[in-house]
């Protein structure tokens, strides 16, 4: 029994590509579970993704990026949606620089980054909190304002 090496290739491909896809993944960058990604949008003031998944109580470790080639970011998840976000921006942009624009009361932070130079990265633990919908915004000055945030969806 003969078998030319074309079909064993063939064969090969095959398993593979099955592989691949049965491996699937959110391909959009909207991360599931416990190793998550988010960055900056380049110079927008937007995140990429704008959504994220995590299941209650897991381990989360979170890799943000500043994609950005002139701007600085951080990445600040807050206690709640929208209304928390905009205190917790507020009293950030109170904090100043030197504090990373980070409000020393983390009572509504559930995690945040350090203030990123440009194409600078930090990858952060947290347990994700009981099932719901959180807020995650760039307190840098004006980022907010300008549309820098996302949310979380904890199942």
């Amino acid at each position: 029994m003969k078998i030319s090496v074309r079909k064993i290739a063939l064969g090969v491909l095959l398993v593979g590509a099955f592989v691949l896809a049965a491996c699937g993944g959110a391909s959009d960058g909207a991360a599931s579970g416990g190793g998550l990604t988010v960055g900056s949008d380049g110079e927008n003031l937007a995140y990429a993704p704008v959504s994220l998944t995590a299941k209650a109580g897991e381990k989360v470790s979170l890799v943000f990026k500043n994609n950005s080639t002139a701007l600085q970011h951080n990445f600040v998840l807050v206690n709640g949606g929208e209304d928390v976000a905009n205190a917790v921006n507020d009293a950030g942009s109170e904090a100043g620089e030197a504090a990373g624009y980070v409000p020393a009361d983390k009572a509504n932070i559930i995690v945040s980054s350090a203030l990123l130079a440009p194409g600078a990265s930090e990858t952060l633990e947290f347990t994700a909190p009981a099932a719901g919908t959180y807020t995650y915004v760039c307190t840098y000055p004006a980022h907010l304002g300008g549309g820098m945030k996302g949310t979380l969806t904890v199942n």
